[in-house]
């Protein structure tokens, strides 16, 4: 067997392991037992997309942060090839009120097609169209914005099979508008390092750890200066398989002001921490409908 041939083997294993079958004999139960894959830990992107014929949804909300204040985040993921997805997810950011507000944006995930082996890392490129968000106070509208490119990689040891590492990097072009009784556009591109893991407990259980730069946007009222700096965000929690399709996350988060002289300047104190609950829900779409009408089968 040559080395061509091996590659391909390997690649072919990845996609059928990543994608429930899709047979009109295969049970319901088969079927919804996966195996499934995420594609991100809490606020951060990782290399894997959700697969082929798939699609998840997924949310959180803050239990702590003020009601009214835009608190939430989330992902929707549809899957085509084993490769890449679409999705409409929410982005890290720190909104003008001083707290961790994730941005929306739609775009397309890349995982870079490479055999999987031991201390090999999986690569991921992802780009992000921003969707504006606008807050109100009182004549005064705010559009905070960000664009964004994302690289991520995911590491794994055959010798430590219960650890996962995750790392990459963000390019954000980010921008906040006034207006309403004040106006003005400030614009700034910034490069936002993060990193995650995770910790396999028990066969069903994980605890998933994040920490990551984002944009932190500034507003003082009355003078109708705006500003875009750096905060850093960190996430550590939980996460629970109540079925092989239902996922469920709790987790702590604490939030940063960073200084842009970083790192002479260090770090402002801990400004905010919050504790959030998530679920996270995978619908195999493809093997569901071959199931029921014969459509998207192997």
């Amino acid at each position: 067997m040559n080395g061509r041939t091996i590659t391909v083997a390997l690649l072919v294993a990845r996609v059928a392991a990543a994608d429930p079958d899709r047979k009109p004999d295969t049970s319901l139960s088969d079927i919804l037992r996966g195996p499934f894959q995420s594609s991100r830990l809490f606020n951060m992107p990782v290399a894997d997309t959700v697969g082929a014929y798939m699609m998840s949804l997924s949310g959180d909300g803050s239990l702590l942060q003020q009601t009214g204040l835009l608190t939430s985040a989330g992902v929707l993921a549809i899957g085509f090839g084993d490769l890449a997805q679409l999705e409409y997810r929410h982005t890290a950011a720190i909104s003008v009120t001083g707290v961790d507000a994730p941005l929306p944006g739609v775009g397309v995930q890349l995982k870079v097609p490479l055999p999987e082996h031991s201390g090999i890392p999986a690569i991921g490129l992802a780009f992000r169209l921003g969707v504006p968000r606008r807050e109100s106070f009182g004549d005064t509208t705010i559009d905070e914005k960000s664009t964004d490119f994302y690289a991520v990689g995911r590491l794994r040891f055959d010798s430590i099979s219960w650890l996962t590492l995750h790392g990459g990097a963000r390019i954000s072009a980010a921008s906040i508008e006034l207006g309403g009784d004040q106006t003005g556009t400030t614009k700034r591109t910034l490069v936002l390092p993060t990193g995650g893991y995770e910790l396999q407990l028990a066969k069903n259980a994980k605890i998933v750890g994040e920490v990551g730069l984002a944009p932190q946007f500034h507003w003082k009222q009355g003078t109708g200066e705006a500003t875009i700096g750096y905060g850093l965000l960190g996430r550590w929690g939980v996460r629970w398989a109540l079925f092989p399709s239902v996922i469920i996350d709790g987790s702590i988060g604490y939030q940063l002001e960073v200084a842009d002289a970083m790192p002479a300047s260090g770090f402002a104190a801990a400004t905010q921490w919050d504790i959030r609950l998530g679920a996270e829900v995978f619908v195999p779409w493809g093997a569901l409908a071959c199931r029921a009408v014969g459509a998207f089968c192997d």
